[in-house]
C-alpha cells in the first residue's frame, strides 16, 4: 500500500503518519480529506488544547487522540491527560484514542473501531470502505519511535539525528530520568511542541537534555543556558574527552553505544565568540550550546539569531527555566517558532512568580529524590531574634548614612546595586546568633561525614555585608571567603579553588548570586541564606545548592542531610511553606514547630550519638531513612517526612509501574487475572521466589 492519505494530511510526527497510513488510508475513501484537520485547537474555559486530528462531520465531531506509549509514566501527567480529555468531552467532542503499540500490532481492530464511530454520522458514513485492506505495519517495536519525523520528512539535512536516534540506550538513565523521556516521546509523538520537566536538584537534568537532544532533533538541536556555569556543565557533558560525560561516561554504561558523539559547539567561550563564528561553523554542528545573554535580539549581524534561520533548529533545550520569561528567551521561541522546546527546571514557578509557560509533561519532586538516594535529607532551623527588625545602612563616600529597615525596604533596595555594595547590618547580633547555630551544625556534619570536611554557602546583600558575614565566621572559627562579580576572573578562580579543593583553607563562601543555578558541589551541607529573597525560585534554587548526596564510603544517601539556618526576620517562612507545599509536605509543621535556642542546639550536639542526630524526646529511630524538614529546639526532633512517609512514597510508585504493566498484559489476554494477584505474581517472580 503506498503513503495514501499520508502524502494529503499534514503529520508532525511518525506515529502521526502511522495513523493516517495504517488506520485512517484503509478505513476511509480520499475524500475524507477536506473533513480532516490536524493540530485543531479547542479552548475550554481558558485553556488551549490542539488535537492530533478533528475528523468534522454533519452532527459528529470526532477528536483522534495519539500515544506514543499506552499509559503515562507520570502521576502528574496521567491525570492532567483525563482532566484534558474531560474538557474535550464538555465541548461536545467524541474523543477517540490511539497508542503507538495499538496501530503497530492491532491495527485492524483501530480500523473497524474508527469506521464504527464515522457510520453513525450521515457525511462521514458514505466515505468508509466496506472492504478494508489492512497491511501490517512496518513500525519499530519501540514507542520511542513515535516521536521520529515522518518518513517522507528525513532528509540529509538531519542525517547524524536520523542515524544515532535509534542507538540511544536507554538502559544507562536512572528511573526518573528513563521517565522523562518517555513523557516527552509520548508527548512529542501526539504532536506537542512546547514541553517542560520539573525534576528535583540532584535528579540529572543535564543527562536528561542531553539525552532528549539525542532522541528528538531531526537537523540541529540547541541547548540555551542561564550562565557559564550551567553551560560549562553541559559543555562536560557533550565531550566524549572529559571523564564521566553524558555520551559515553555514565555509572551505568554509555549512552550511544556503537555510535558516534554528535559535533558539539559551545559558544560564548573566549575562542568561539558568537560574533567571531560563521554560519557556516554554526551548520556544521549537530548541537549548539549558548548562553541566553549571548542570543542577541538578531538585529546585529554578530548574533547568533541573524545568523540562524528560523528553520535551521527543530529542537531547542533550555535549562533553569524558571527564568524563561525573559524577553531573551520569548525572543529565542519566536524566531524558532516550529521548533520543539523542552523547559527544564528543580523549580516549579518562574522568577516572576508565575507557573512555568509550556505543559509539564513530568514531574520528579523532591521527595522522590530522597525517596530514591539522588537527594539529602532537608533539615530547616529558624532563629527569630529579639529585635523586630534588624537596621541596615549604607554609608556613601561623604559619609552619609542611609538606614534601611525591615524586609519590603530590603526588597526594595536590592535593585540598587550601589546601595547593596555598600550595606551591613547596624548591629551583628543576630548574625552572630545564626552563625552559632551554623557552627553547630557545621560540627555536627563532620562528625558524620568525616573525614569529608563539610562546607557552608552563605548568601549576601552586597559586598560590604559579605565581608561583614565573612569576618564574624572566622569569628566563630569557620575560616570563610567572599565571591563577587567586581572580583578578577584569576581571583574567583583562586578562592573557589581555595573552598572546592580537599586541601583548600576555607570552609565557607559568601557569595553574591555567584554560585547560584547550575553549581553542585556535594559537600555544602550547611546553606545559611543572609538576605531576603522576593523571589521563591532563587531562594529555591540557593537551598539546591547543597541537596546533592555526597559519594561518601561509610555514609549512604539515607543518612545525608542539609541544613538550612534561617534568619526569621527576613521573611523566608513564605518560601519555605511554597516549598513544602509543592513537595508533598505540611508547612504548618515546620512553621509552627519552636524557634531555635543557639545554646540548647549545642547541648544537643554534644549530646548526639557521635552520627550527628541528637536524642529526640520523641521515639525517632537512629539511621533512620527518611525525608526530614525540622526545626531543632533543645534535644527534639520535628518530623514532617519520617520513615512512614518516604517508605510509602516508594510503595506509591512501584504501584504505578505495576499498574502500567498489568494494563498492557490485560490488553492482550481475555481472561486478565486480578490486579492484586497479578502484583503478587510479578513480585515473586522478580524476587526469585
Amino acid at each position: 500500500m503506498t503513503a495514501g492519505l499520508a502524502w494529503l494530511i499534514p503529520s508532525s510526527s511518525f506515529l502521526e503518519e502511522a495513523f493516517l497510513r495504517w488506520v485512517l488510508t484503509p478505513a476511509v475513501k480520499p475524500g475524507i480529506v477536506t473533513r480532516v484537520h490536524s493540530q485543531h485547537p479547542v479552548n475550554v474555559n481558558e485553556r488551549t488544547y490542539r488535537l492530533d486530528y478533528l475528523i468534522a462531520g454533519e452532527s459528529l465531531q470526532l477528536a483522534v487522540e495519539l500515544d506514543g506509549f499506552a499509559f503515562h509514566s507520570d502521576r502528574t501527567a496521567f491525570t492532567y491527560d483525563r482532566l484534558r480529555q474531560n474538557d474535550l468531552a464538555s465541548t461536545g467532542l467524541t474523543v477517540l484514542r490511539f497508542s503507538y503499540d495499538a496501530v503497530r500490532l492491532d491495527t485492524a481492530r483501530c480500523v473497524a473501531q474508527l469506521q464504527a464511530m464515522l457510520r453513525r454520522d450521515s457525511a462521514l458514513s458514505p466515505l468508509v470502505i466496506a472492504a478494508p485492506r489492512i497491511e501490517v505495519p512496518d513500525m519499530a517495536g519501540d514507542p520511542m519511535r513515535a516521536a521520529d519525523p515522518p518518513l517522507r520528512q528525513q532528509g540529509p539535512d538531519g542525517a547524524y539525528f536520523t542515524g544515532t536516534r535509534a542507538l540511544v540506550d536507554r538502559k544507562p538513565l536512572r528511573t526518573c530520568q528513563d521517565e522523562a523521556l518517555t513523557a516527552l516521546a509520548n508527548y512529542y509523538a501526539s504532536g506537542g511542541r512546547h514541553a517542560a520537566t520539573v525534576m528535583a536538584v540532584g535528579a540529572g537534568k543535564t543527562a536528561l537534555g542531553v539525552a532528549a537532544a539525542l532522541s528528538f532533533s531531526r537537523q540541529r538541536a540547541l541547548v540555551v543556558t542561564p550562565g557559564s556555569v550551567v553551560r560549562g556543565t553541559f559543555a562536560k557533558a557533550l565531550d566524549p574527552g572529559v571523564p564521566g560525560n553524558v555520551l559515553y561516561g555514565l555509572a551505568n554504561g554509555p549512552l550511544l553505544p556503537g555510535a558516534r558523539p554528535p559535533d558539539t559547539l559551545v559558544l560564548d567561550a573566549d575562542e568561539t565568540q558568537i560574533s567571531q563564528v560563521s554560519r557556516g561553523r554554526l551548520l556544521a554542528a549537530d548541537i549548539l550550546v549558548t548562553n541566553f545573554h549571548a542570543l542577541g535580539t538578531g538585529e546585529k549581524p554578530g548574533d547568533l539569531l541573524a545568523k540562524l534561520d528560523p528553520d535551521d533548529v527543530d529542537f531547542i533545550v533550555v535549562d533553569e527555566a524558571h527564568i524563561a520569561a525573559s524577553d531573551s528567551y520569548q525572543r529565542l521561541f519566536a524566531h524558532f517558532r516550529h521548533a520543539r522546546t523542552l523547559l527544564m527546571s528543580a523549580c516549579f514557578k518562574r522568577l516572576d512568580g508565575r507557573p512555568i509557560d509550556a505543559d509539564v509533561v513530568y514531574r520528579y519532586r523532591l521527595v522522590d529524590s530522597v525517596a530514591d538516594g539522588s537527594a539529602k535529607n532537608l533539615r530547616v532551623h529558624r532563629f527569630a531574634p529579639d529585635t523586630a527588625a534588624t537596621v541596615y545602612e549604607a554609608v556613601w563616600p561623604d559619609g552619609r548614612r542611609e538606614q534601611i529597615v525591615g524586609r519590603q525596604a530590603l526588597l526594595a533596595a536590592l535593585g540598587d546595586e550601589r546601595k547593596m555594595a555598600r550595606i551591613t547590618a547596624q548591629s551583628d547580633a543576630p548574625i552572630r546568633q545564626v552563625m552559632a547555630v551554623t557552627r553547630a551544625c557545621l560540627d555536627a556534619q563532620a562528625k558524620l561525614l568525616a573525614p569529608v570536611k563539610p562546607r557552608v554557602l552563605f548568601s549576601a546583600m552586597g559586598e560590604a555585608h559579605a565581608q561583614q558575614i565573612a569576618r564574624i565566621a572566622e569569628a566563630h572559627g569557620i575560616p570563610c571567603g567572599t565571591l563577587h562579580h567586581t572580583m578578577s576572573a584569576s581571583a574567583i578562580a583562586a578562592t573557589r579553588r581555595r573552598f572546592e579543593s580537599d586541601s583548600g583553607d576555607l570552609q565557607g563562601i559568601v557569595q553574591l548570586r555567584m554560585l547560584g543555578q547550575g553549581y553542585d558541589f556535594p559537600p555544602i551541607s550547611v546553606v545559611v541564606p543572609v538576605r531576603p529573597y522576593g523571589s521563591f525560585g532563587e531562594f529555591y534554587q540557593f537551598v539546591g545548592r547543597g541537596v546533592r548526596v555526597l559519594r561518601h564510603p561509610s555514609r549512604p544517601a539515607d543518612e545525608q542531610y542539609l541544613d538550612v539556618v534561617c534568619h526569621a526576620e527576613l521573611g523566608l517562612e513564605e518560601h519555605l511553606e511554597a516549598m513544602c507545599i509543592n513537595n508533598d509536605m505540611d508547612p504548618a509543621v515546620l512553621l509552627d514547630a519552636p524557634l531555635i535556642d543557639a545554646a540548647a542546639l549545642l547541648d544537643a550536639t554534644q549530646a548526639s550519638d557521635g552520627n550527628g542526630s541528637a536524642e529526640s524526646s520523641s521515639a525517632v529511630p537512629v539511621g533512620m531513612d527518611a525525608f526530614v524538614l525540622y526545626e531543632q529546639g533543645r534535644v527534639e526532633q520535628r518530623v514532617v517526612h519520617g520513615l512512614d512517609r518516604v517508605e510509602a512514597r516508594r510503595a506509591e510508585r512501584e504501584l504505578q509501574l505495576m499498574a502500567q504493566r498489568y494494563a498492557v498484559y490485560a490488553q492482550s489476554t481475555a481472561t486478565p487475572m486480578p490486579f492484586e494477584q497479578f502484583v503478587e505474581y510479578v513480585r515473586r517472580l522478580t524476587s526469585g521466589q
